[in-house]
C-alpha cells in the first residue's frame, strides 16, 4: 500500500537523523516521529483503525493523541492545506437528507445548523470528532473508524448505511464525512445510495455525487472494494422488526429480559417496541405494525399474545416471530426446537437475526384462530383448574396439578363428530384433542407421532372410557411412552387426521382453544393450508418431521 511505504520511508529517515546526530534535543524528537510513523504503518498492515483507540464520543484519549502527535500534526496541516486551497466547500448536499463533508470544526457548527443536520457519521480513524457540548448543541453521532486510503470492512459497511437509514427514517438530516471528503466518506454515501436503489450501478452511484462535489474520487482498491460488495449483493438496509410484547405475561418477563432481547436484535432490525395494555391487544398492535411495514413482528409472551398477532398476520407477506414468555410457551417449542425449552429467548434472538421462514398449517375453531389444539375433557378441565396466579407462580407445574385433577374426575363425554363432511358418528371419551400443532409435552394430543403443521391435517387424538381414574392414568403413561406403532395397537388410544371436523354437544358445552376456555354447542374446525409464515429454524426441521 503506499501510505504504508511513505509512513515507513518516513520513519526510516527520522532513525538514520537521529542515529547521525548527536544532540539529544534533536535526536529525541525524531526518536519520536520514528516511533509515531511505524505504529500508523502497523494499523495500515494489520488493518487495524482501532489503533488510535477513538471512542464513541468521538474523543481520542490524552495519551493516544500525545504518541501520534508527530503523524497528526503532519496530517492535520496537510489537510488544514488541502481545505484551504480546495475548489468544493466543506459541505455538500448529496440527496435531500444527505450531505457530504470534510472534517469538521467549530466554524462548520453555523452551517450544520443551516443546513439542520441533526446526525453526523464520522468515518475517520485519526481525528477527534466535533463536540458539540462545546456549542451548546445536541447532534447524533456515529464513529465508523476506517483508515486514511482504505475501505471499511463489511461489518463496518452495512452498520453505516443502516444507521444513515435509521437516522432519515427519524427524520434528521445527515452528514457523512472523513478528512477531505473525497475517498471515505464518498464510498460509504456511495454505498447507501446503491443500497437505497437497486437499479443503480456502481458509476450511477459515483456519478451522482461527483454531480455535486467534483472532488469526490475512490482509489483502486476502494473502487473495487465497493464494486464487489455491490455485485456480490452483500448492500442491504436492515429489515425492521417490531416487537409486540405482553408485559404481564409469564409473571412479568418482558421487564426482566426486555434490554437483554434489545441489545442481541438493534445491531441487526431496526427495531420497534409496542406494549400491549388492558385497553389495547396484540392484535391491535400488529396492525399499526403492519401499517408501519414492519417486515418481522415479533409476539414477545405467552401462547395467547402469540395467537393475537399470527391473527393480524394470516394470509400476508410478513413473518412472525416468536420470543417465548408465557407460562407453556408450546408453540415456540414446535418451531424453535428442544433447545427453546433450554434457552428459550437466546434461541428466539439467535433464530430471528438468522432470518429462516417457513409458511405452516393454521386452523379455525368456531371462526376463531387456531394454532395450537381445541379441546375437550382432560385437557380443557387442565386448563380451567390452572388460574393466572398459580400458573405465575408454579409454571408448568400448575397445569401439571390441573391434569392430575381433571383426571381423578374420570368424566366421560357424548357428542356426535362428523370428519371432512361425512356421516356423524357419536363418541363417548373422556379426553378429545384436536391439535393442528404440538409439543411433546402436550401429551393427550400424541396419538401418534407430534402433529405436523406443514401437512394440512388435523391429528385428533381421543381415549377410549375406563372405569376408573388409575386406569385412565395408564392412557396417559401409553401417550409418553409407547412408540406411533405401539400407540396404533392400544385399545386405550385412538387416532386419526382430518381437515374438517364437526362437534355437536347435546348442550352448551366449555372447550379450551389454545390455551382460552370459551362455550360452545357445536364446534367446527378446518385447517388452513401454509397461511402462516414464521421464523423458525433452518430448513424447517422442527415443523417437517415425517
Amino acid at each position: 500500500m503506499k501510505m504504508v511505504k511513505y509512513y515507513v520511508l518516513g520513519a526510516i529517515a527520522a532513525v538514520g537523523l537521529a542515529w547521525l546526530i548527536p544532540f539529544w534535543f534533536i535526536k529525541a524528537p525524531l526518536v519520536w516521529i520514528a516511533f509515531s510513523l511505524l505504529a500508523v504503518s502497523s494499523a495500515y498492515l494489520f488493518n487495524y483503525p482501532s489503533l488510535f483507540r477513538k471512542r464513541e464520543d468521538g474523543s481520542i484519549p490524552f495519551y493516544i493523541r500525545w504518541l501520534f502527535i508527530p503523524f497528526l500534526l503532519g496530517s492535520g496541516s496537510y489537510n488544514s492545506w488541502a481545505r484551504k486551497n480546495d475548489k468544493v466547500p466543506a459541505i455538500q448536499q448529496i440527496d435531500e437528507n444527505l450531505f457530504l463533508a470534510c472534517r469538521l470544526f467549530g466554524s462548520d457548527v453555523d452551517t450544520l445548523l443551516d443546513y439542520d443536520v441533526q446526525a453526523i457519521l464520522d468515518v475517520t480513524a485519526e481525528f477527534d470528532g466535533l463536540d458539540w457540548s462545546a456549542y451548546q448543541s445536541d447532534c447524533t453521532y456515529l464513529n465508523v473508524p476506517v483508515l486514511d486510503h482504505t475501505s471499511p470492512t463489511m461489518e463496518q459497511l452495512n452498520t453505516a448505511i443502516n444507521w444513515i437509514d435509521q437516522q432519515i427514517d427519524a427524520g434528521r438530516k445527515v452528514v457523512v464525512h472523513c478528512a477531505l471528503g473525497r475517498g471515505r466518506s464518498v464510498l460509504i454515501v456511495a454505498a447507501y445510495l446503491l443500497a437505497k436503489d437497486d437499479t443503480l450501478s456502481v458509476k450511477d452511484a459515483l456519478n451522482k455525487i461527483k454531480s455535486v462535489r467534483d472532488t469526490a474520487r475512490l482509489n483502486k482498491r476502494q473502487l473495487a472494494s465497493l464494486t464487489k460488495v455491490k455485485q456480490g449483493g452483500r448492500l442491504a438496509l436492515n429489515k425492521t422488526l417490531t416487537l409486540v410484547a405482553n408485559p404481564v405475561a409469564g409473571g412479568g418477563k418482558w421487564q426482566t429480559y426486555s434490554d437483554d432481547i434489545l441489545s442481541q436484535l438493534n445491531p441487526h432490525f431496526r427495531v420497534d417496541v409496542m406494549e400491549t395494555t388492558p385497553d389495547i391487544d396484540a392484535t391491535m398492535l400488529t396492525k399499526k405494525a403492519l401499517h408501519k411495514n414492519s417486515d418481522i413482528i415479533v409476539a414477545c409472551g405467552g401462547d395467547g399474545t402469540i395467537a393475537e398477532v399470527a391473527h393480524a398476520l394470516i394470509g400476508s407477506s410478513r413473518q412472525l416471530g416468536i420470543i417465548p414468555m408465557g407460562t407453556a410457551n408450546a408453540l415456540s417449542q414446535v418451531l424453535h426446537g428442544f433447545s427453546s425449552k433450554i434457552t428459550p429467548i437466546n434461541t428466539a434472538c439467535d433464530l430471528l437475526i438468522k432470518g429462516y421462514s417457513h409458511d405452516i398449517d393454521t386452523a379455525r375453531c368456531n371462526g376463531e384462530l387456531m394454532l395450537l389444539v381445541a379441546a375437550v375433557g382432560f385437557e380443557q378441565k387442565m386448563i380451567e383448574r390452572a388460574d393466572r396466579e398459580e400458573k405465575d407462580e408454579g409454571g408448568q407445574f400448575a397445569y401439571l396439578r390441573g391434569l392430575w385433577e381433571a383426571m381423578s374426575t374420570n368424566e366421560t363425554l357424548t357428542m356426535d363428530i362428523s370428519l371432512d363432511g361425512a356421516e356423524k358418528e357419536q363418541l363417548e371419551t373422556p379426553s378429545l384433542v384436536i391439535a393442528n400443532a404440538a409439543p411433546v409435552t402436550t401429551a393427550l394430543a400424541q396419538g401418534s407421532t407430534e402433529p405436523s403443521v406443514v401437512d394440512g391435517k388435523l391429528d385428533i387424538t381421543w381415549l377410549t372410557p375406563k372405569s376408573s381414574a388409575d386406569e385412565q392414568f395408564l392412557s396417559l403413561a401409553e401417550l409418553v411412552f409407547l412408540t406411533p406403532d405401539g400407540k396404533k395397537q392400544s385399545e386405550r388410544i385412538r387416532h386419526t387426521q382430518a381437515s374438517t371436523i364437526e362437534i355437536h354437544f347435546s348442550k352448551k358445552r366449555a372447550y379450551a382453544i389454545d390455551g382460552e376456555l370459551r362455550e360452545a354447542e357445536t364446534l367446527l374446525i378446518e385447517t388452513l393450508p401454509r397461511s402462516l409464515s414464521v421464523i423458525t429454524l433452518e430448513n424447517g426441521d422442527a415443523i417437517t418431521r415425517d
